[in-house]
């Protein structure tokens, strides 16, 4: 109707009103007090007028119109340096026409203030379960003790290198799991620097629809022919699954290594301040990780009205996980003994690997040369064996030859004695 005038005060003398929608006119100055006292009113729609300021109007039962009960031109960019002021307004709408529900999100309902305030918690408690898993693991692991000190010093090398491929060679990180104070401060001032521009993101997803400095887009239309207010974004559950695939596949990665380099903390075989690094290393790649993820998917969930939108925004705070990456490059360009840490530390692991492999090589040929002459010992022992054997049958057989030798000359004696008693008995006759 494009009316140009102020809202006549008489309205607020309409105690049984129930319905007043005067958007889309030219109404100016402020909305009558009376406004306020109508106790049977369901619905109020205001927006696209040049309304200053609205009395306090308590929250509109929302059973009946739902997000469309109580519409005012309190979202931004207003026509007004100041946007409007509304905190019982259900939607606010901005000088484009586009509008936002106004209300509490899900985490203020579990009365958390912010976003900011929220990812605080969660990272408090985040934090809270990786103590309490280090101090598990701690009372599970068993002291290896009878080591000697070049098995200890391999020992504790390999850790190192397990250390560095973990958290990341090609990463400030790295300097975490070493003594270098300078180290410290480049990687302690990187993750500063990431979770500084990650809250950034943060801020810009707080629903508070009269601050320009949110990046909240408004996607709901409240069209001039209807008094219902619709969602027009584009967005879709497959662009979450998306979203889904995008964060496993590249933060999986960092939380599962972050887990494993706090398991390995816990060694006894290690000096307390090495398990302190390894400790605090892979809690801040874990923190880190999972503040990604957070700061990723509420920022979506605040801006993002298409599938597109939602991969793009994905990509952009992925990136930010990848600066830690970009600063080790930098540095190593501009000062390669700056990250010798990584390389020196594996060239000598390299070194006594191959002084081991060498020693291995050498008990293999000495235990060879033992398996021969084992293996000649026990052919001369079988054949001592088999030996003994013909010399017992030689010995049985002699056995036999004597035993038949002395039957014969028996024999011979008996004929003997015959013959002299055949010639006696003879004589005799």
């Amino acid at each position: 109707n494009d009316i140009k005038a102020s809202i006549p005060t008489e309205l607020g003398k309409l105690s049984n009103l129930i319905y007043l929608r005067l958007s889309y006119n030219a109404f100016t100055g402020t909305v009558p007090e009376g406004l306020a006292e109508m106790k049977g009113l369901q619905l109020l729609q205001l927006q696209s007028n040049r309304i200053t300021k609205i009395p306090i109007i308590p929250r509109l039962d929302d059973i009946i119109h739902g997000q469309s009960t109580f519409v005012t031109d309190c979202g931004v960019p207003s026509a007004f340096d100041n946007a409007l002021e509304c905190d019982n307004c259900t939607m606010c709408c901005n000088i484009h026409e586009d509008c936002h529900p106004q209300e509490k999100t899900k985490l203020q309902k579990l009365g958390l203030k912010n976003y900011g305030t929220s990812a605080a918690v969660l990272l408090l408690i985040a934090l809270f379960f990786m103590v309490a898993f280090l101090l598990y693991i701690t009372a599970r692991r068993k002291n290896i003790g009878n080591t000697g000190t070049s098995e200890m010093e391999t020992s504790i090398k390999k850790v190192d290198m397990y250390a560095l491929s973990k958290i990341g060679k090609d990463s400030v990180y790295s300097y975490f799991v070493t003594d270098k104070v300078f180290g410290w401060f480049i990687a302690s001032a990187t993750l500063v620097i990431q979770v500084v521009l990650l809250v950034f993101f943060i801020n810009a997803s707080e629903a508070n629809l009269q601050n320009d400095g949110t990046d909240i887009q408004f996607t709901w239309q409240c069209p001039r022919d209807t008094d219902v207010c619709d969602e027009k974004s584009d967005w879709t559950t497959f662009g979450w699954i998306i979203f889904s695939v995008l964060m496993i596949a590249f933060l999986s990665k960092d939380m599962i290594n972050g887990s494993k380099l706090i398991y390995h903390s816990a060694k006894i075989t290690h000096s307390f301040k090495s398990r302190i690094r390894y400790f605090f290393g892979g809690m801040c790649l874990c923190w880190f990780t999972l503040f990604a993820l957070y700061v990723s998917t509420v920022y979506n969930k605040a801006i993002a009205t298409s599938n597109t939108e939602i991969i793009v925004n994905s990509v952009i705070v992925l990136f930010i996980m990848d600066l830690d990456e970009w600063i080790f490059s930098a540095l190593e360009a501009i000062n390669d003994d700056w990250t010798s840490h990584t390389s020196a530390l594996e060239d000598e692991m390299k070194d006594k690997i191959a002084s081991q492999q060498e020693e291995l090589r050498n008990l293999r040929e000495i235990v060879d040369r033992m398996q021969e002459s084992q293996a000649q010992m026990d052919q001369i022992a079988s054949q001592q064996e088999e030996l003994r054997k013909l010399c017992e049958i030689v010995e049985k057989m002699q056995e036999l030859h004597a035993s038949a030798h002395s039957e014969n000359v028996v024999s011979g004696c008996a004929s003997d004695i015959n013959a002299q008693q055949l010639e006696t008995e003879h004589v005799y006759r």
